[in-house]
């Protein structure tokens, strides 16, 4: 028999790991001792990471005190002189000679101490923040959790304030509301309800419906012709026809009241969300998806608090900042099984970057992730006979995703979507080890960017899967679903839960019906006496706020408030919605407390998820000039904003309210207001509603006589809706059809963006104060280019017409005979931002030059509408648009070779002030860049400078390609500037600007940009460098020659010169001269002048107009005087060789043939460079060319010259040839004229046979 152990045997239980309470002693010493040393070896590691390693360990707990933040390029002191210091070294400590032995520490202890932390992702990272927690059984049966204790005092108090909010609303009392009642009635003597509003509007004489329209109203359909200045005015200001001079009318809620039916209350889940510790919390399993979604459904903040995240910046700085849930990269892990409403998310902080577009994960980390990370944890736990279902890598499951829509595609267009999302369903055993798995490997070298590794769980829109009359049977219904699929023993502290309270009318809603426009107008519209109008209440706004100021009463006098917001419904005063958002540091957060909101179910109307109509604020790109919006996305870079598809999203809108509306006006909407708690809060408010026995009551609507609520006919709110949205449609597409799209001026593109911003808050609630230009009236902004230092800013002044008039009248600033903005209010004005100038903030510079350069152009049509009965005024305006074209020509072709410019010149290169001269290009340019490569005249194949002038100048010429550079900014000030011409000046005027354009501009530019069909400049093949075309004038050149000598030198001649310059003889060069010497300062002294001194030289010439309207220098222009520099035009040598023979009338017509001929051919163009486009134009008599593409095509045109040409050809071919047949009978000499008509022939056969190619095409 065994000797009795020392230490006395146990039963039952685990065997004992030490032999001794002493060895147990001197282990517990041990194991302290190790555990300070290694929080002291993580503390340097993480000291020496955060200052010299680019991957900095993050702390993932949500709950860490916000870090001290100093803006870029203004660092403390400490941290200046920190950066300088070398890594802290450890502490010594006491040496000590004689230490004990250290046993060696089990491996089953390590693994205890260590198990909750690496399973709490909060824990695991912030060691210090452990909190103990007790367990306790769940309130709810079939669920087992872990919450901390709910008896806490914060906890208990709050519990109680909101289980008496949701036994009874918290707002004014009866006293409150009769004093209201009785100051509204002294300050408003006559005010109407919706309805009574409605019925006498619609009396006066209605409004266009253009709501229930699919199209967009056009020019034909004369919708600004249908409703007169007045009637707008009326509607729009709420200013009535009968008395002007009155104040708007006052709609008012209250009159529209009637409680008819009683209200019962209703309690539901609406959402959870928060964290979990481990993929274990799916008790039933996981249905996954092995591919990310196009669009990620996680779009909020979700009101949790904001996660940290470390990034390197661009300037090579480490950052540690915090961002909300939805910005940090993730990616939808999948949905649980048994309650797929609830999806799992995976959060990646360290994959954050500063520069990303969106929070989905890249295909390189995704690859990674799947690849590298997910897929062998997976294939690592589970069997062969489960895996082979599964995809076996990244490639394989993107390629899975679309195979539907790729390999089965027959068309180009397919109704099958793209990208399928195929699920795998992972079993619950495994789930734990798998995502130990995952933590494992994601510290291997090269994988730590997915460190930190977060589970986000949510679940939205339950509220119909757990409404019930009573408290009690919410918590059945929650718990059917919750308790059989969620493990809350691996959920986090940091989980929250939206319960909802809504108040409703009872009875039942129908569907179908005669509509709601015909509900209105029926002649049996009264309701027999056993039935009840449905009815829909809404929010009384003074009792949202008496709730909101009971709630922060409650917080500790030195603790901040709830964060309050109130959203006006439908542009209307006296109701709305209200939303209260607790302070990451306030008392109630911190017991759990997040986010409260009240609002009217009617919302549910609009509602298609979290998508709302007219919310999207890229529609605003409608209302731009279709040529500033090519050029703003042509300099951005790219295509931002497709017209067609804003087209059918307007349109789409409209057709989903009005069917919205029509098809809801007999169903009853109620109250809801909904309270985001944290799991501990939640249990609590239950166990108040059980100690209170309220849990299996039925609660009344209202318990007292004071209503918080105003009770009306659904159909009058929803005909309130129709109204509201089809007005600000109306605008909308009165200002779109009366405008030529070829030309939209920039008065009307600020009233549709008015128009469109007033639309998004038409129905439901919006946050107006966003929107200035809706919601203030006049306010100054600082502003250092004012004199004193300040800017006025005006807007529709939302905020003062509500609190007067109970609505959101526009105040009277617009002129509605012209639909613009009135004087002196149009200057200061908001609507000048359209949101794809944000789409564009990488090169936001020139997007603001561009729309500068636009601006000065509709200036300038403004000012012309006005002086348009002074014709000193109008040519004034029409050579500052001359200049302005050339000089943003000139910029355009330096931003072309920017990379090119000397830095101390750049400025004014950019800004057009240097002319396009060799001299002056090469002044500007680096030395590297110099000489400047010049194209080879002989070989070129566009040989006439008309060509060239016509491809970087017309539009709508159907013969050039220009592939990448058709919408430059100097082709879009060219185009508006000749529409602005033509609607003021008329079509002949508008032409011969654009003649004395092309003079000017081949007088002043002497060296030209060769575009090519898919590039504004050609690049030579040998050098890389940018070749330049040489605009040469012979007889010019040799002026100069004689006059300076070889060269010049000195500064460019003064702009005044050109005037007198020849205004033919241009062309490429023939002899030895390459390019023009010397250069021409550009004309910009119009363009230079600051806008208000432009006014006042206008006003001055108006008023000596005015004055002396008859004087001879208004009647007539003094001709300028043009010098003879004894020009050449082209190789003449053969027209020298024919004018030796004289006299006869064949010989006058083949001199006639062949200049006809030469010039024809000068002008065409070499089909391997310019060929022309599919759709050729027609040959048609030139009267018949009459049409509205004429209007926006030159006279003087390329195609246009060539055509008379050929008719000249072809009238003097059979009179010529008569001519050389009379001539040969008379001299009796066969022979005659044979060298004229050897060198005639074959060009004429071409010119034929190139006339037969062009007629019988299509």
């Amino acid at each position: 028999m065994a000797p009795p152990s020392e230490v006395p045997t146990r039963k039952r239980g685990r065997p004992r790991t030490y032999t001794s309470t002493k060895a147990k002693q001197v282990s517990n010493v041990t194991q302290r001792r190790n555990r300070r040393q290694s929080a002291r070896a993580v503390h340097r590691a993480q000291q020496f990471d955060e200052h010299y390693s680019t991957t900095v360990p993050l702390s993932t707990d949500i709950n860490e005190p916000p870090s001290t933040y100093f803006p870029p390029g203004e660092l403390s002191i400490a941290t200046e002189v920190e950066q300088l210091l070398p890594p802290l070294s450890p502490d010594l400590g006491p040496w000590e000679p004689s230490m004990p032995e250290i046993p060696p520490i089990d491996n089953e202890v390590l693994l205890e101490s260590t198990t909750d932390i690496a399973n709490d992702p909060t824990l695991a990272i912030s060691p210090d923040s452990a909190q103990e927690r007790t367990t306790e059984a769940s309130p709810i049966r079939g669920i087992t959790e872990t919450p901390v204790q709910a008896t806490e005092p914060n906890i208990h108090k709050l519990a109680q304030l909101l289980t008496d909010q949701l036994q009874q609303h918290h707002g004014c009392c009866r006293q409150c509301h009769t004093e209201q009642e009785s100051e509204h009635g002294i300050q408003h003597t006559e005010h109407l309800g919706l309805g009574e509003y409605i019925d006498r509007i619609q009396v006066d004489g209605g409004y266009p419906d253009v709501l229930s329209a699919a199209t967009m109203a056009r020019r034909e359909d004369n919708l600004a012709g249908k409703t007169s200045a007045a009637r707008k005015r009326e509607i729009y200001t709420g200013i009535s026809l009968a008395t002007p001079d009155a104040r708007p009318v006052h709609l008012c809620l209250a009159a529209d009241h009637k409680p008819e039916r009683p209200t019962a209350v209703t309690f539901d889940i609406d959402s959870i969300v928060g964290f979990a510790h481990s993929l274990a919390v799916a008790k039933l399993g996981v249905r996954w998806n092995s591919t990310q979604m196009p669009v990620s459904d996680l779009r909020s903040s979700l009101h949790l608090n904001p996660i940290p995240t470390h990034y390197i910046g661009s300037n090579g700085r480490a950052h540690h900042v915090r961002r909300p849930v939805h910005k940090i990269p993730h990616y939808t892990f999948g949905r649980l099984v048994g309650f797929e409403d609830i999806s799992l998310y995976f959060l990646f902080p360290r994959l954050y970057r500063e520069e990303q577009q969106s929070s989905r994960l890249r295909d390189d980390d995704f690859r990674i992730w799947i690849d590298q990370i997910l897929l062998p944890a997976i294939y690592r736990h589970h069997d062969g006979s489960l895996v082979q279902h599964y995809p076996s890598s990244f490639d394989h499951s993107r390629l899975n995703a679309t195979a539907r829509g790729v390999e089965m595609r027959s068309q180009r267009v397919d109704p099958v979507a793209r990208e399928q999302l195929l699920f795998y369903f992972l079993p619950p055993n495994a789930l734990s080890l798998v995502w130990a798995s995952i933590l494992e490997t994601i510290e291997s070298a090269g994988l730590q960017q997915f460190s930190d590794v977060t589970i986000l769980v949510q679940g939205k829109n339950l509220k119909t899967l757990t409404k019930a009359n009573t408290w009690d049977g919410m918590m059945q219904e929650f718990a059917q679903h919750w308790g059989n699929t969620i493990d809350e023993s691996h959920l986090s502290d940091q989980f929250y839960i939206d319960i909802g309270k809504e108040t409703c009318p009872t009875g039942p809603s129908q569907v179908g019906g005669v509509g709601l426009n015909a509900s209105r107008h029926r002649s049996d519209g009264e309701p027999r006496a056993n039935q009840l109008v449905p009815q829909t209440i809404l929010w009384r706004r003074c009792c949202l706020e008496s709730y909101a100021e009971w709630i922060g009463q409650q917080h500790p006098p030195e603790s901040s408030r709830p964060k309050q917001q109130f959203y006006p419904i439908s542009l209307l005063y006296d109701s709305g919605s209200l939303t209260l958002e607790t302070h990451r540091a306030a008392p109630q957060r911190q017991a759990g407390l997040l986010y409260t909101q009240l609002y009217s179910s009617v919302k549910e109307v609009f509602a298609a998820g979290d998508v709302y109509p007219f919310t999207n604020s890229a529609v605003d790109t409608l209302a731009l000039d279709p040529q500033l919006r090519k050029t703003w996305q042509y300099v951005g870079g790219g295509l931002s904003h497709d017209p067609v598809a804003l087209m059918r999203a307007y349109l789409n809108m409209k057709q989903r309210c009005h069917a919205a509306l029509q098809g809801s006006y007999m169903k009853v909407f109620g109250l809801r207001e909904e309270h985001r708690i944290s799991r501990r809060l939640f249990y609590a408010i239950d166990q108040e509603f059980r100690e209170r026995n309220l849990h299996q009551a039925q609660l009344p609507g209202v318990l007292s006589e004071v209503e918080p609520f105003y009770s009306l006919p659904t159909s009058t709110l929803l005909f309130w809706f129709h109204w509201n949205i089809n007005k600000f449609c109306v605008g909308f597409e009165t200002v779109y059809s009366i405008n030529d799209r070829h030309f939209v001026t920039w008065e009307h593109t600020r009233v549709m963006m008015m128009f469109l911003r007033c639309l998004q808050f038409s129905y439901t609630g919006g946050l107006l104060q966003r929107v200035s230009g809706c919601w203030r009236d006049v306010w100054f902004q600082p502003d250092a280019r004012r004199t004193d230092g300040l800017r006025r800013c005006e807007g529709l002044g939302f905020q003062s017409s509500m609190e007067k008039y109970g609505y959101a009248w526009f105040l009277d600033k617009l002129n509605w005979d012209t639909m613009t903005f009135r004087q002196p209010s149009a200057q200061y004005m908001m609507f000048n931002s359209p949101s794809i100038q944000a789409a564009f903030h990488a090169r936001y510079a020139q997007i603001r030059d561009v729309r500068l350069d636009f601006l000065r152009v509709h200036q300038a049509h403004r000012w012309m509408e006005e002086f348009s009965s002074i014709p000193p005024c109008l040519d004034l305006l029409a050579d500052f648009l001359r200049q302005l074209s050339l000089c943003v020509f000139r910029k355009d072709v330096f931003l072309q070779v920017k990379r090119l410019l000397h830095p101390d010149h750049a400025s004014r290169a950019l800004a057009g002030e240097v002319p396009l001269s060799y001299d002056s290009i090469s002044g500007v340019f680096i030395e590297g860049a110099q000489p400047l490569q010049l194209l080879d005249q002989r070989r070129i194949a566009v040989k006439s400078v008309d060509t060239i002038f016509a491809w970087l100048w017309e539009w709508k010429d159907g013969r050039f390609d220009r592939k990448g550079w058709k919408d430059k900014p100097y082709r879009m000030v060219y185009q508006q500037s000749f529409e602005a011409l033509h609607q003021i000046l008329g079509k002949d005027r508008a032409r011969e600007w654009k003649k004395v354009l092309r003079t000017s501009f081949l007088q002043s530019h002497w060296l030209l940009p060769y575009p090519h069909s898919n590039g504004f400049m050609r690049r030579s093949k040998d050098t890389g460098q940018e070749v330049w075309w040489s605009n040469f004038n012979a007889g010019l050149y040799e002026h100069y020659r004689q006059w300076y000598g070889v060269s010049r030198g000195g500064d460019p001649f003064p702009a005044e010169y050109i005037k007198h310059y020849p205004t033919t003889g241009w062309g490429r060069s023939s002899g030895e001269s390459q390019y023009m010497e010397n250069a021409m300062e550009p004309e910009m002294d119009l363009v230079r002048l600051p806008e208000g001194e432009f006014y006042e030289k206008l006003l001055q010439i108006a008023d000596r107009f005015s004055q002396n309207p008859d004087a001879p220098a208004w009647k007539t222009k003094a001709p300028q005087t043009i010098f003879g520099f004894s020009i050449r035009i082209g190789d003449d040598s053969l027209l020298k060789a024919q004018r030796k023979v004289k006299g006869t009338a064949a010989q006058d017509f083949c001199m006639q043939m062949i200049q006809a001929l030469d010039e024809y051919e000068v002008l065409g163009h070499s089909g391997r460079m310019l060929r022309p486009r599919k759709r050729h134009r027609r040959q048609v008599p030139l009267a018949a060319r009459d049409t509205e593409d004429e209007i926006t095509s030159d006279e003087e045109s390329i195609a246009n010259r060539r055509d008379r040409l050929a008719a000249n050809i072809l009238e003097l071919e059979p009179k010529m040839r008569v001519a050389v047949t009379a001539e040969r009978e008379q001299y009796r000499w066969p022979l005659l004229h044979s060298v004229h008509l050897k060198h005639l022939e074959p060009r004429l056969q071409r010119f034929k046979v190139a006339g037969t190619q062009a007629s019988d095409s299509p």
